[in-house]
């Protein structure tokens, strides 16, 4: 007969206290997790009614939009002006020149389609946890938690491509591994179609195709989604005669940055690590326990494939957009490990979940407390009456006009602009001459110039290296030399400075 020692009913004893403290933890980051939810839809409302410019990227995107909904080239020829580049392909371009069809020129539209696209990606991130693992707290979880992480609730409202990108990808990876591959293949290929590197999804589920059927049938459904890849891009260059892939092999090269350099690598790792580190670190725990478990390892496969895609895509600006699909991807593996450590019982497996649970409701207090740092709406950029007041300054100018936030331009009513980022770019990889743009600043033929820095203050000034471009490569060295010798401050309208002629 075993001898009973007297550590057994201690250990026993704390056990039980574990288990009974896990179900008040599930409660309390339940309630948590649905007040996040408030947050969302109350941000939500006020930025998708918002009427003006919130991130940098939604004004070419509009200008875009409203040169195809007039009939014009979506990709017109890069060295004439006003140089206007499409960094992507068709599909959003043309969802966006609908909505300027039917609602105007504004941002409405396209933030609805961002809003609905990151709403479908938390569904869909909740469905997979569900059809995997039957817990019903797990698929919460992991479709809460996705919503409240501050850079997918700012993304979620903007009006750019990767929100309906990713949107695409997880209905086609849900489709598929349901086996829906008629209406998936599809969907991945409309995916691509938005945004070229929105791949990730596609390779996790074919591969996890193959596992369940075999190598040959899945290299038939393969075949045929690459088929329909290709028609799609072939089309498209077909139908702008060239343009769609001169403009976006341009893109490509101007835009890659420090594409392959560690160092690069290493900021784009220590970026989510330094602002959501909570958030970061689940993800990382899900994604190492679903690498661990033979039955979760295909589900792992997607967070890699997405990881690979943000960690190469070397995109200047790509720490924000492209984290969006690994770190829904790794919430998503979160709740597919709550689900089994919820099944394990009492001791350990109840500890780690009470220890999660915590951390993450903690790193949601974080957030509540400082979303002026996490969301975009109560940023100044956010500021309306200054908006407002420059929209009107620009309609009123007669001639052409210059703003860093292009979508300001378009609401005035003006020709199109210069597209300072997107030029800078282009000019710095020598894809355009600049030369023509700065004769024009010489000679103050903008009868504005707003943007959003002062070049003479004397901080910036000392922060500004001669020969580099200003505001992190958004505004051409040579085009700020000529602004300063033939311009003067006329008004300041945080946050932005209005540059009219001298004389």
């Amino acid at each position: 007969m075993r001898k009973t020692s007297k550590a057994e009913p201690r250990s026993c004893e704390a056990q039980q206290q574990g288990a009974s403290l896990l179900p008040i933890i599930t409660v309390i980051l339940g309630v948590m997790t649905v007040y996040q939810l408030l947050i969302f839809a109350i941000h939500a409302y006020r930025t998708v009614t918002f009427p003006y410019q919130l991130d940098y990227g939604e004004g070419p995107l509009l200008q875009i939009a409203a040169r195809v909904a007039r009939g014009e080239p979506m990709y017109p020829p890069l060295d004439q002006p006003p140089y206007t580049i499409a960094s992507y392909e068709p599909l959003y371009y043309l969802l966006s020149a609908l909505g300027v069809r039917l609602m105007g020129a504004n941002f409405l539209f396209g933030r609805l389609v961002s809003l609905v696209s990151i709403l479908a990606v938390a569904a869909c991130a909740g469905l997979v946890v569900w059809d995997r693992t039957r817990h019903r707290f797990a698929a919460f979880l992991a479709c809460g938690t996705i919503l409240a992480m501050p850079h997918v609730m700012v993304w979620s409202t903007l009006m750019r491509v990767d929100p309906i990108a990713v949107g695409l990808a997880f209905v086609g990876y849900w489709l598929f591994t349901r086996g829906h591959r008629t209406a998936a293949i599809p969907t991945f290929a409309l995916g691509a179609f938005t945004r070229r590197t929105n791949v990730a999804a596609l390779g996790a589920a074919f591969v996890e195709e193959a596992q369940k059927r075999g190598w040959r049938p899945t290299a038939r459904a393969f075949a045929a989604q690459v088929a329909l890849i290709v028609v799609l891009m072939v089309g498209a260059v077909m139908v702008t005669r060239g343009g769609m892939y001169h403009q976006l092999a341009v893109h490509t090269a101007s835009s890659l940055g420090k594409a392959w350099s560690w160092e690069h690598l290493w900021s784009l790792i220590l970026f989510p690590l330094r602002v959501w580190p909570v958030y970061f670190a689940i993800t990382v725990i899900g994604a190492g326990w679903c690498a661990w478990r033979r039955e979760r390892r295909l589900l792992f496969l997607f967070f890699a494939f997405a990881c690979v895609i943000f960690l190469t895509g070397g995109r200047i600006g790509s720490a924000h957009n492209y984290l969006i699909e690994p770190m829904a991807i790794g919430m998503m593996l979160v709740g597919v490990m709550w689900a089994d450590l919820s099944r394990r019982g009492p001791g350990i497996p109840a500890a780690a979940l009470m220890a999660i649970g915590g951390a993450i409701a903690i790193q949601m207090v974080w957030t509540d407390r400082n979303l002026s740092y996490s969301i975009s709406l109560v940023q100044p950029k956010a500021n309306g009456m200054s908006s407002a007041y420059v929209v009107n300054l620009m309609r009123r100018a007669p001639g052409e006009v210059v703003c860093e936030d292009t979508g300001l331009t378009v609401l005035a009513g003006k020709p199109d602009s210069l597209m300072p980022f997107e030029f800078t770019q282009m000019a710095r990889r020598k894809a355009l001459d600049p030369t023509p743009v700065f004769e024009k600043v010489k000679e103050g033929k903008y009868s504005l110039i707003v943007t959003r820095f002062n070049p003479l203050d004397p901080h910036e000034i000392e922060l500004h290296h001669p020969g580099e471009d200003w505001k992190a490569g958004r505004w051409p060295d040579g085009f700020v030399e000529a602004m300063v010798q033939r311009y003067r401050l006329a008004e300041e309208a945080d946050p932005y400075f209005v540059f009219v002629p001298k004389g």
